[in-house]
């Protein structure tokens, strides 16, 4: 069971340490609460949040399966990444229709299933976009509108700005006693000898920037394991590849050619690579995060795991967590990680 907020420091400052998704995220959560934070940061350039493409779509996987808990995340994210705009009048979330392009007879059959389970047909689109004629959708396609994608070197860029001088370059040399260290690392987690015992499966992604002449830019476009996200001036990122086990950021031609064989199954057009992008992602468990307490120390804290859909499920549940380190409530027994372990 948690241990009271008041334990842990409701008023006491808090050190994030990693400034990736998680920790900008966390940090922005804790300051709603007036909360003093300081965030240490080591400045690598090639990190998960750095690379990823900060897609959100309610529908995912061959299976055609809601994201998890989507009725409820999907309007805190919007809520979060919202405010943040209003407050600093800078946009880092983009909300934009995403078409999904059917994959075979089967995928249509599983479709037509899921649409008897409630809330699938909620996650429609009322004016489906017409796929058009430069992509492939001889089996259909379905539109999605609550959908869009984060910028997240953008969003990144922005909590630095906001927290100034509270935003450092460096390491934790060791956790100060009087406060709170909430560590949100992303993979280097994995390798943090508090967390030794937390099981980490690194996933691998890589990304291609393509440019494309003539494809709309008003739609994320998916089909059967790629995704084109339009980013302006006629380009597109495009991926991506899940290489279990796989902890190195180096892009290979083995990745290149396996998102290029998947492209040619959805798009009718030329493209050309201008870029390409890996990293790792840091996945824990079933692609849910995990926030929460240290089992033995009641200062050390973790906000980690947010693997592929983290600019989806992070605002929710880093405001709850933000919330029972202020003294209110408790941690979502779904992410707890003194629960999960």
């Amino acid at each position: 069971m948690n241990k009271g907020a008041e334990s842990v420091g409701g008023t006491c400052p808090v050190t994030i340490v990693g400034g990736g998704l998680a920790g900008c995220i966390m940090a922005w959560a804790l300051r709603e609460h007036g909360r003093e934070v300081l965030l240490l940061d080591r400045g690598d350039e090639l990190t998960a949040s750095r690379v990823a493409a900060g897609i959100v779509n309610p529908v995912t996987g061959p299976k055609l399966t809601k994201s998890w808990r989507f009725e409820e995340l999907w309007p805190a994210a919007l809520g979060f990444y919202t405010s943040i705009e209003e407050q600093t009048g800078r946009q880092i979330f983009h909300q934009m229709p995403l078409v999904r392009l059917l994959d075979s007879g089967q995928q249509v059959d599983k479709w037509n299933k899921r649409l008897q389970t409630p809330g699938y047909a909620e996650c429609l689109a009322a004016c489906p976009l017409d796929p058009g004629k430069y992509l492939k959708s001889e089996y259909g396609a379905l539109t999605f509108d609550r959908a869009g994608y984060l910028d997240i070197r953008e969003f990144i860029n922005l909590t630095r700005d906001m927290l100034g001088d509270h935003w450092r370059k460096g390491e934790l040399l060791e956790a100060a006693d009087d406060g709170i260290t909430l560590f949100c690392e992303g993979i280097a987690g994995g390798s943090n000898p508090l967390f030794e015992w937390m099981s980490f499966k690194p996933a691998k992604g890589e990304i291609l920037t393509l440019h494309i002449a003539g494809l709309a830019q008003d739609r994320i476009i998916n089909r059967g394991g790629v995704w084109l996200l339009p980013v302006g001036g006629e380009q597109f990122r495009c991926g991506a590849t899940y290489d279990w086990g796989c902890s190195d950021s180096k892009p290979t031609p083995e990745g290149r050619q396996v998102i290029e064989k998947r492209l040619d199954r959805l798009l009718q057009l030329p493209h050309e690579v201008v870029d390409h992008q890996a990293a790792v992602r840091p996945v824990v468990r079933e692609s849910k995060l995990l926030c929460g307490m240290h089992p033995a120390h009641d200062r050390i804290g973790f906000f980690n795991g947010l693997g592929s859909k983290g600019v989806l499920n992070a605002p929710f549940f880093a405001r709850n967590f933000a919330d029972y380190l202020c003294g209110h409530g408790v941690i979502d027994p779904e992410v707890d990680l003194r629960g999960n372990i």
